[in-house]
């Protein structure tokens, strides 16, 4: 694992930028790092160690695409997905109103069945 200390800016799931800093490795177009309810969890005294699980965001945008168990399941997920001229697309609205976007969007469904371990 080579995740190191990175300041970045991620979207929540309420749509807001939330800038922190964690362990996290860029895979351009993406980032996968540490979730952001264990970040907070540790800034606030109540967690000491993070779980195994890491998170894919697309770095551009900062959408999250999603949680898996491990980092070699987040990494997998990623170079399936990262050679894919969809993720240029350097904003959410550019992202979900592309002519791909339903396409692209069963891909990342079926590879987050496969690699969330659910």
């Amino acid at each position: 694992m080579s995740l190191t200390l990175q300041t970045i800016t991620i979207m929540t799931y309420s749509r807001e930028q939330l800038t922190c800093t964690m362990p996290a490795e860029h895979v351009y177009p993406f980032i996968i790092h540490r979730g952001v309810d264990e970040y907070l969890e540790k800034l606030q005294g109540e967690r000491t160690r993070y779980t195994k699980k890491h998170v894919v965001s697309h770095l551009l945008s900062g959408c999250q695409l999603g949680t898996f168990p491990s980092y070699e399941n987040a990494l997998a997920v990623v170079r399936k997905l990262k050679d894919k001229p969809y993720f240029l697309m350097p904003t959410y609205d550019l992202l979900t109103t592309h002519p791909d976007r339903h396409k692209i969007g069963k891909l990342v469904q079926q590879l987050k069945h496969r690699y969330s371990g659910d």
